[in-house]
């Protein structure tokens, strides 16, 4: 089998082992949410809803192993489905470039000195490892893109 994007793939794993190091999780994010939403909305059916229930626990065990589920996605995005290995992967990350983004924006508009921000960035992210890893991960996600 060869491995399609392998530059992204091998930036990914490196990212998702830097997360690793730094003992960095993710979270289920805009679909763990929105399932909660549907759940909580009262819309679905008790059938649905116990479905739902499944998808969500498999989306927080995903997020909650990190770097691996970083490692995993880049692997599945490499050999076979670009959708589900990016998928994995940010939920592995827990967090995008526009999440950054907004952490940077509501830290100075809440009173941070912009020479605190990269402190603040470290100690978010479990450390250097950690925003490292982080970062280099969401570049070669949005990369594995066909």
């Amino acid at each position: 089998m060869k491995i399609k994007h392998k530059k992204w793939v091998i930036l990914c794993i490196i990212g998702g082992a830097l997360m690793l190091t730094s003992s960095l999780v993710g979270s289920a994010g805009f679909y763990g949410t929105l399932l909660n939403a549907i759940l909580t909305s009262g819309f679905v059916g008790p059938e649905v809803q116990a479905v739902l229930e499944i998808i969500l626990m498999v989306f927080g065990y995903i997020a909650i192993a990190g770097g691996i589920s970083v490692i995993v996605g880049a692997l599945i995005a490499g050999y076979r489905s670009n959708f589900v290995g990016r998928l994995i992967v940010g939920m592995g990350l827990g967090t995008g470039l526009i999440s950054i983004i907004i952490l940077l924006i509501t830290s100075i508009y809440g009173g941070s000195a912009i020479g605190d921000l990269p402190k603040i960035l470290i100690t978010s992210f479990n450390g250097v490892y950690g925003l490292a890893g982080v970062i280099i991960s969401i570049f070669g996600r949005m990369k594995l893109k066909d």
